[in-house]
């Protein structure tokens, strides 16, 4: 089953998409419809949809800019754009943000049903790797702090605030989605995902890498501050742990 979300300033549209797709054959759920951009966003935060029909001419927050805030907290989403201007600078800016496929207005039945067809077609195959994996179980905005996280670990700027500004959402409410959801703070999660790097590193054995080194490739300016919090994780100094894998 693929959640929906429909974002078009139209209701008379938005009745429409979300008929055809309760009347296919295919497996779509609607889960919201949105009338501007920023309603958009909320009700992602709120349902974590997977497919997004959005349309680009959106009051508050037009499509292009909902799509740009939306890959920062659901970079895998499947997103559908809806205009009604065949036009190629829209069609190339779709492609640089990396939509999946775009509908003309006015929007006839035969092409929708194709685009279910497609979307169907291309993820279903693959939907207990790609829909239904470890990530699924988080709603979009943890989903998406925590692959930022994992994919920024290494900055020693990475902190909260920064990714509440980045994500446009409250801190708190950040915060309270990452223990409620992963049953650790964001600190927490940072933390064990910046030891869990510096244990792989450690475990090379290399000891060219001094633990100074170390210690600035997984985000942390303090060795010691590192050295401590390592101990801490795992009853053992980092050298210590080096050391143990020290084949020299």
């Amino acid at each position: 089953m693929f959640k929906v979300l429909i974002a078009d300033d139209e209701p008379k549209i938005r009745k429409g998409l979300k008929q055809w797709m309760d009347e296919s054959s295919y497996q779509f759920e609607v889960v919201g419809e949105a009338k501007n951009g920023r309603e958009a966003l909320e009700l992602t935060i709120k349902t974590s949809p997977e497919v997004f029909l959005v349309d680009i001419n959106m009051p508050l927050l037009n499509g292009f800019d909902f799509i740009n805030q939306l890959k920062k907290i659901s970079p895998n989403s499947i997103i559908v754009i809806i205009t009604g201007y065949d036009d190629f600078q829209y069609a190339h800016r779709a492609i640089k943000l990396q939509v999946f496929d775009y509908l003309l207005k006015p929007v006839s039945k035969s092409d929708f049903d194709h685009l279910l067809k497609k979307i169907v077609e291309k993820f279903q195959p693959i939907g207990k790797e790609s829909m239904e994996d470890e990530n699924t179980q988080y709603s979009c905005i943890v989903r998406g702090v925590k692959e930022y996280i994992d994919d920024h670990y290494s900055d020693s700027q990475l902190e909260l605030s920064y990714i509440a500004d980045l994500f446009n959402i409250n801190k708190s409410y950040i915060s309270k989605r990452m223990k409620q959801e992963l049953g650790r703070s964001f600190v927490e999660y940072l933390t064990e995902v910046r030891l869990d790097k510096a244990k792989e590193i450690l475990e090379s054995g290399d000891s060219r890498l001094t633990i100074y080194h170390v210690s600035i490739k997984v985000g942390y300016t303090s060795q010691h501050y590192f050295s401590r919090m390592f101990k801490k994780a795992y009853g053992i100094a980092p050298l210590e742990y080096r050391n143990k894998f020290n084949v020299f």
